[in-house]
């Protein structure tokens, strides 16, 4: 069979997948990029019903030992693969019996959040506002302009919401009399709705980003957090997506990290949001669950960490009784 005859095959699966499913324009966006991947290893040329168990093993191998892609990410190649291939037997476009993607996936090692410490933080804020006196001297920045990525920065530190619900909210999701934003269904990982406060710090950059929102034409409806619309004329805006782009807030991030010499991404304030509040003392696990949005209490205790400087009283004051017996019996040997 010919590339563009597999071509055919495959996108006739993914059309009719997404067609039956109705799923999120982001979803259909990760299918495609799986399915790429997957026809770059096995070749363009092989049509999606002539693969064999043994292809999708070969590509496990070329997945975790020779791009040494974590065992997450595999496993969320197989869950999309195995998706796709269940809905073509079921629907009967193949004559395939058994879905060659099941029982592949691998055992995930369980790990950290990778959250950020204060002195990361610190060198998070330094960095932006190093941006901020600094002349230009490119002509065109992803840190910049600097107001509104950090407008970004700290709605994520304080919210702890993903970066697709940042992209989803809305001026009108935006309470400041009320002191809140709410999250949108469309944006959510778990399909819900949900509020989350608005802190002191925070008021003030929401504030400013809402008037300039306003000023740039941006109506009620309208995406809040909108990259191109800040950076675009006047002529430009008639013609913009009324969707933001992905694409700004990735190269931001991958800029960040560079210039602070450490990994920084959304989903590093979450983590380090949901830890800090599940390290308090006085801990109130609901209201992390539903600050969160988590489903379940257990997703919560999953960011509940041990604090090394706790642990190390703790050890000194049960172990000294056992240490003054010792060094009585040594000394009165």
């Amino acid at each position: 069979m010919n590339e563009n005859s597999a071509d055919w095959l495959w996108q006739e699966l993914m059309d009719e997948y997404f067609f039956c499913k109705s799923l999120r324009e982001d979803t259909e966006w990760s299918y495609k990029k799986v399915v790429r991947g997957f026809r770059k290893h096995i070749g363009e040329a092989c049509p999606p019903y002539g693969i064999t168990s043994r292809d999708v093993l070969e590509w496990r191998r070329h997945v975790l030992k020779k791009q040494c892609l974590s065992a997450h990410t595999w496993n969320n190649k197989v869950s999309h693969m195995r998706a796709l291939y269940n809905f073509a037997i079921t629907s009967q476009l193949t004559n395939l019996s058994k879905n060659p993607f099941n029982g592949v996936s691998v055992k995930q090692d369980k790990k950290r959040k990778k959250t950020l410490t204060k002195n990361q933080m610190t060198k998070i804020w330094l960095t932006m506002q190093q941006f901020a006196s600094e002349p230009r001297t490119e002509s065109k920045c992803a840190l910049r302009p600097v107001w509104y990525w950090l407008t970004v920065l700290d709605t994520l530190r304080y919210t702890g919401m993903r970066q697709n619900q940042l992209l989803h909210i809305r001026l009108k999701d935006v309470s400041l009399d009320d002191g809140w934003i709410e999250l949108r269904a469309e944006g959510s990982k778990t399909y819900r709705e949900w509020r989350v406060p608005v802190v002191s710090h925070l008021r003030p950059r929401l504030e400013a980003l809402l008037q300039r929102a306003r000023d740039c034409g941006a109506g009620n409806n309208d995406a809040l957090f909108h990259y191109e619309r800040f950076v675009s004329s006047p002529a430009e805006r008639a013609s913009l997506s009324e969707k933001p782009s992905l694409q700004p807030l990735r190269s931001f991030f991958r800029r960040l990290s560079k210039e602070c010499g450490f990994d920084v991404s959304p989903h590093r304030f979450r983590h380090t949001l949901a830890t800090t509040l599940m390290s308090s003392p006085e801990r109130n696990l609901q209201l992390v669950k539903g600050l969160l949005g988590h489903r379940n209490v257990s997703t919560t205790m999953e960011y509940v960490d041990i604090s090394m400087d706790i642990v190390s009283q703790a050890l000194e004051k049960e172990m000294a009784l056992y240490t003054d017996k010792a060094e009585e019996m040594f000394y009165n040997g």
